[in-house]
């Protein structure tokens, strides 16, 4: 029994084999039948069979697509009981789905379509747009192209945006196209321009004719931008036409090249594109403002002057605002700026017109050529809006010959500008003769000058020896002439009478005067001559040691400054005219008790100083009178005065840069105010 076993497994162990078999094989064909029909069931295939495909033909795929959202999925992984959404090529932002849901713009998508074309056909090939996001594309299964990287991640992904011409198999006519999409960076996801289909020859002969157009229109703007730049920082600072321009021209050429090759991602394949990104918006809000700004600046006399200041900060305030947002929302300013810019030409327009019509610019050609780049413009915006094709390779070759004319009526302003500095020049010459002329003449008086200057100096000397004579040999005389009267007086007291006495007195009298006349000019003639001492003091404390010489009587009330104010200055010329203000202001009140105010306040530069007193007053056609020498407008001799202390205050006052001014009514009292500098 124990030998039977195997040898009956063995006769029969190749009749299950094949039975196994066979099981296995009709499970693998019914999975593989139903899959086919449940995709084909789910699945519309494009035909484009009658479709002709000719030399110029192109043909859109723009409509029935499948979307996957939140879902890559490759070739043959398709889940035959998922039906997708049935979708026109947009932004995914702007789809509308079955359950009216609204999509994010960050996200991943697997996009798919079936189609057929003829088998009759030339060589056609499939244009792929660039999309805002990274991407993986298949045909029929192959793997044809990755742009970037896709994933389900941000920080997995890696954005780029190119646009792909595929040629298609010629033997071929139903494709399956299978597109992964991931965005993490922009407001708009996902493909948002439809597939080109048609001849491979047209797609490459446009794709050239770009290129060429682009290469053009980035080499002349680069070229020129580059050119007026240094030109204005190395030749010619004087017009900020030319810095503004040259700057225009090198952000619209740096735009032009990132936005449609972005160099620099091949160049440095780790670099950030959302950092690329971010410098070609500021790229662009740098080349509208600048340009608007060599506008203004052309047309200054016609716009208001508030318009530089609007484009100086909507710049800023763009550009910041680009810096500090985060993806997607610092691509949506393209909007704004775009109205802005609408708005900015609407109004370059009218300037235009009115410069126009006021004819008081001095080119005609300059106004032809900016209303030319203004229609350019327009084309440009509506182009970029609107998505037309190659009109791109006409507005860059408006925009060459805009840029060009606006280059030579710059060099013909600077031309302009060259001449007048000629012209400024020759005048210039002509004024260094007449200065060389001049300063001969100059040269002569300064001889002259220096003469009397010497004359002066020797007039000084005989002054100060005239001041020793007075000094000296006038005011002994003077004494002795008081001590003879003196003596006589005494001698003849007894029998004199008092018309006598009297008539001593007077000699007497007449005698103090003349010495005190004396003293005065000597006082005069020192004022402001040597080194002036200052040193720092209080006001108040200066004030108490000359009202204690002056009302030693206490018969007059003198108020002080509230304030003790710290002076900085010649504490004796100061002392000086305080003592001569009060004096005077005791010496001529008609009151039973005077009362005299003094204040002072420290300015920035300066100090202001009052005397005010109750006195009889002056009239005010006297105001200016009393600051004379030997001046008195009080007749009473009873008054002892010699007219010279006022003058010798203004002298003081002037010499330390000040000044002095009275104001008073008759009857009414007194306020001198005068300044001292700090």
């Amino acid at each position: 029994m124990i030998v039977q076993i195997p040898i009956l497994f063995k006769k029969n162990y190749n009749k299950y084999l094949k039975f196994i078999y066979c099981i296995l094989i009709l499970l693998l064909s019914t999975n593989r039948l139903f899959g086919i029909q449940q995709e084909n069931k789910n699945t519309i295939i494009v035909d484009f069979q009658k479709t002709p495909i000719s030399k110029h033909k192109e043909i859109l795929l723009d409509s029935g697509w499948d979307f996957y959202w939140n879902e890559l999925i490759k070739p043959g992984y398709f889940d035959s009981e998922k039906k997708p959404e049935k979708i026109s090529l947009h932004s995914w932002t702007e789809l509308s789905l079955s359950n009216e849901k609204k999509l994010p713009s960050f996200g991943y998508a697997t996009y798919r379509l079936h189609f057929s074309i003829p088998k009759e056909r030339p060589h056609v090939s499939l244009y792929i747009p660039a999309a805002y996001s990274s991407s993986k594309t298949w045909i029929n299964g192959k793997l044809i192209s990755e742009i970037g990287r896709v994933a389900i991640s941000k920080p997995k992904v890696q954005h780029r945006r190119f646009t792909q011409i595929i040629p298609l198999n010629t033997h071929d006519t139903d494709f399956e196209i299978v597109i992964q999409v991931a965005n993490f960076y922009h407001n708009k996801g996902g493909i948002d321009q439809p597939l080109l289909l048609a001849e491979t020859n047209h797609l490459y002969s446009i794709k050239k004719r770009k290129t060429i157009a682009d290469m053009i229109f980035i080499g002349c703007l680069g070229f020129i931008g580059t050119f007026f730049l240094l030109f204005f920082l190395f030749y010619w600072n004087k017009d900020k036409a030319i810095l503004y321009f040259g700057i225009a021209c090198v952000s619209l050429a740096y735009m032009a090249l990132s936005d449609r090759y972005a160099p620099f991602t091949e160049i440095f394949e780790s670099i950030s594109w959302i950092f690329l990104t971010k410098i070609e918006y500021i790229s662009l809000f740098l080349a509208g403002t600048t340009a608007s700004l060599f506008f203004y600046t052309i047309f200054s006399n016609f716009t208001h002057k508030t318009y530089s200041r609007i484009l100086v900060f909507s710049f800023w305030t763009l550009s910041i605002l680009v810096i500090l947002l985060p993806a997607p929302y610092f691509t949506k300013l393209v909007f704004p700026f775009l109205i802005l810019m609408i708005i900015n030409l609407v109004y370059v327009t009218y300037i235009i017109i009115r410069a126009f019509i006021g004819k008081r610019h001095d080119s005609l050609l300059l106004l032809i050529s900016m209303f030319l780049g203004s229609i350019v413009f327009y084309v440009h915006i509506f182009v970029f809006l609107g998505k037309k094709g190659d009109a791109i390779i006409y507005v860059n070759f408006g925009y060459i010959l805009v840029f060009l004319l606006l280059s030579m009526l710059l060099m013909i302003r600077f031309s302009n500008s060259f001449k007048e500095l000629e012209i400024a020049k020759e005048f210039a010459l002509e004024q260094k003769k007449e200065i060389f002329i001049k300063s001969n003449e100059l040269s002569k008086l300064n001889f002259e000058l220096e003469e009397n200057v010497k004359q002066l100096k020797n007039y000084n000397t005989e002054l100060d020896s005239f001041n020793h004579i007075v000094s000296h040999d006038l005011k002994a005389p003077l004494v002795a002439m008081h001590t003879l009267v003196s003596f006589i007086e005494e001698d003849l007291g007894t029998i004199l009478d008092d018309n006598a006495k009297n008539h001593f007195n007077l000699l007497k009298g007449k005698i103090s005067k003349m010495n005190a006349l004396i003293n005065g000019l000597l006082e005069y003639s020192k004022v402001a001559k040597g080194k002036k001492n200052k040193e720092l003091f209080h006001l108040n404390d200066l004030l108490k040691e000359v009202v204690d010489v002056i009302n030693n009587q206490e018969k007059n009330s003198i108020h002080f400054p509230n304030k003790n104010l710290e002076i900085y200055a010649s504490k004796i010329e100061l002392e000086h005219v305080f003592q001569n203000l009060i004096s005077n202001a005791i010496k001529y009140n008609d009151k039973e008790k005077g009362i005299i105010n003094i204040t002072a306040t420290k300015l920035e530069k300066e100090y202001l100083f009052s005397v005010q007193d109750n006195g009889s007053g002056i009239d005010s056609k006297y105001h200016s009178k009393i600051f004379e020498m030997f001046s008195k407008l009080n007749v009473n001799d009873e008054i002892e005065s010699t007219g010279i202390g006022l003058s010798i205050v203004k002298k003081i006052v002037s010499a330390n840069k000040g000044a002095i001014t009275v104001e008073s009514e008759k009857g009414i009292g007194t306020t001198i105010n005068f300044t001292w500098k700090i």
